[in-house]
């Protein structure tokens, strides 16, 4: 799909697909509001004239580089759940997303929208607005996935799928932000393996018991 997309692009559009997506992994380690231009210029291979005759600001990059880095996040996470009818298996292939010993999954720098929401918090309104957007899909995406499965009797009734939701996302997220920090894939892990065994004794119904005489 990218070969076929990339040979239908022009030049320009293929320059610009370019530098936000260099600028993205940059902007994801050094931040989308702090990383200077210098450093935009160095990473993309463009000059200050081009780099603004392609984006109008330093924001507007900031802005689209943000997007493609929740992009990448968001397919990583749709794709595992894809294929997955039961509820907690889908919840269980969203942590398994995060599997592996790599301390930049699944994008080098951690997870771009808590970096965004750290980075931007009352200092940038147009950042903290898209981190807040990116994180209530994130957040709409489970709920939508607990609810969906306590109708279809996948999940337990009563569990409060708003609840299990922030639980969820907060368990990942500060596994991420403990391995970024420092460099030890054993935080997430640890993370991964406390959400997995809440998904499995938590969520997941009981086994119905024989019927008794």
């Amino acid at each position: 799909m990218t070969e076929i997309l990339s040979s239908v692009l022009t030049k320009g559009q293929r320059t610009r697909a370019d530098i936000v997506r260099r600028s993205a992994e940059l902007m994801n380690r050094q931040g989308f509001a702090a990383a200077p231009v210098s450093a935009v210029i160095e990473a993309t291979g463009i000059q200050k004239g081009g780099l603004y005759r392609h984006f109008e600001s330093r924001d507007a990059l900031a802005f689209e580089a943000f997007e493609h880095a929740v992009g990448q996040v968001r397919e990583r996470l749709l794709g595992a759940v894809q294929g997955r009818s039961d509820a907690c298996d889908q919840l269980l292939a969203m942590l398994a997303a995060y599997a592996g010993d790599s301390v930049d999954v699944p994008l080098a720098g951690g997870c771009p929208i808590m970096n965004t929401a750290i980075e931007a918090d009352h200092a940038h309104a147009g950042l903290r607005e898209r981190a807040q957007a990116a994180m209530s899909a994130w957040h709409g995406l489970v709920v939508h996935i607990v609810d969906a499965g306590r109708r279809r009797g996948e999940i337990r009734a009563g569990v409060d799928a708003a609840q299990t939701a922030s639980m969820f996302i907060a368990g990942i997220e500060g596994g991420v932000m403990l391995t970024q920090l420092y460099a030890d894939p054993t935080h997430l892990q640890a993370a991964r393996r406390l959400l997995e065994q809440h998904v499995e004794a938590q969520l997941r119904p009981r086994p119905a018991t024989g019927a008794t005489s």
